[in-house]
């Protein structure tokens, strides 16, 4: 196959986000540029340095999810919920002190989300911290909220002195403040007790990760398969018959799960790629082994606790499938995985393998190839690496 074709039938956003989820992101950073105009108008110094911060923060999510990091989309759901609670409870504070404690416990919150978010790509950006202490993790997220609390704080201050508001009590502004660190602290205490975790998990985050059969129909998807598969295998794609079953025994054979979860773990380590369940490697659809289930539901659950239990539940948000219908009553299971910054290893037993792309083959890198590999940052010198252990191979 020649170099580039799939790259050319899918474009340049074949694994980005899925369409529903960037609609959504669209949405949230019209509104909430929409909220910092709103405060800029009225003089809201303290929504302000909470709305222009996750304006930021949506438009770099949505120009470079999975480039450059990946944030949960349900993190970012929560967050802009905060930020609208903010703004619906600053309305009516006046009325009651409760209400104004809410929507300093509420900013609070915000600001948690938001330091929270900024440490999440940071680790994304840089997998090898993620085995720092989980304290440290949420106390620079509680940091980087403090922060910004601290310059609300300062520029709302001057503000009021350069505009000689009279309305302005200092006292008022303390409380502010300390309410809205208690809102900051029980965030990242739930968030040290796994909140964060049950969030990134949850599924409803996990549908916002993947495509929807309501905006990428059945029809477009197999039209679209039909046109990758013609292209053939290559270091982007991969087909495999089945899930489970061994087609020349008929029986349920580990090896093949394996043999899935291998060109998985693949993808995510070189450039990113397709997996196709239920085309046989001359491209014939053979169809998926959804017999094996009781029903597609249990199939779909089944792949998804082989992806968690043999890769990992971190790794999800470069990972997104979906069963296809084909004609005579078949099916396909088109697996779209994103290249992973930090490195993605199979666990066999207890032991695990690390695999990377080489022309259409998974290729398997152990002790001084597997280094060489992950040091080296330039492609050019990783394929070095994978092409000298193939010689070595066939010498």
């Amino acid at each position: 196959m020649e170099k580039g074709t799939l790259e050319g039938l899918l474009g340049d956003n074949y694994n980005n986000i899925p369409t529903r989820t960037l609609v959504l992101y669209i949405l949230f950073l019209a509104l909430a540029i929409g909220i910092s105009a709103n405060d800029l108008f009225l003089g809201r110094i303290d929504q302000l340095i909470l709305s222009v911060p996750i304006s930021v923060m949506l438009a770099i999510a949505i120009i470079t999810d999975r480039k450059v990091a990946h944030v949960p989309p349900l993190l970012i759901l929560i967050m802009m919920i905060a930020l609208l609670l903010v703004v619906i409870s600053s309305a009516f504070k006046d009325q009651h002190y409760l209400i104004d404690i809410a929507s300093s416990m509420l900013t609070g919150v915000c600001l948690m989300l938001m330091g929270q978010v900024v440490v999440y790509t940071m680790l994304h950006s840089s997998p090898e911290k993620q085995q720092d202490n989980k304290l440290f993790i949420y106390s620079a997220g509680f940091s980087i909220g403090m922060t910004v609390l601290l310059i609300m704080f300062v520029a709302e201050s001057v503000y009021y002195h350069f505009q000689e508001y009279s309305g302005f009590e200092l006292w008022n502004m303390t409380m502010y403040v300390i309410y809205a660190i208690i809102g900051a602290a029980i965030t990242a205490a739930l968030s040290e007790l796994g909140l964060d975790r049950v969030v990134i998990n949850s599924g409803i985050n996990r549908s916002l990760e993947v495509y929807s059969d309501s905006v990428y129909s059945n029809e477009l998807a197999r039209e679209e398969a039909l046109k990758i598969i013609t292209s053939g295998e290559s270091e982007k794609l991969e087909f495999k018959s089945t899930i489970t079953t061994n087609i020349q025994t008929g029986e349920n054979d580990k090896r093949m799960e394996k043999a899935v979860l291998k060109s998985i773990v693949a993808f995510l380590n070189t450039t990113g790629g397709i997996l196709m369940i239920g085309v046989s490697d001359d491209g014939s659809i053979y169809g998926v082994d959804e017999k094996e289930f009781d029903n597609r539901d249990k199939m779909n659950l089944h792949l998804t606790h082989m992806i968690s239990s043999k890769i990992g539940d971190e790794f999800f948000p470069y990972i997104s499938f979906r069963v296809i219908d084909m004609e005579d009553g078949k099916a396909i299971i088109r697996v779209d995985c994103s290249k992973c910054k930090k490195p993605v290893f199979l666990k066999d037993g207890k032991t695990e393998e690390f695999y990377v792309r080489s022309g259409p083959s998974s290729v398997m890198l152990t002790g001084s190839n597997l280094v060489n590999y992950v040091n080296n940052k330039s492609k050019k010198s990783r394929q070095s690496v994978v092409r000298g252990l193939i010689s070595d191979h066939e010498e």
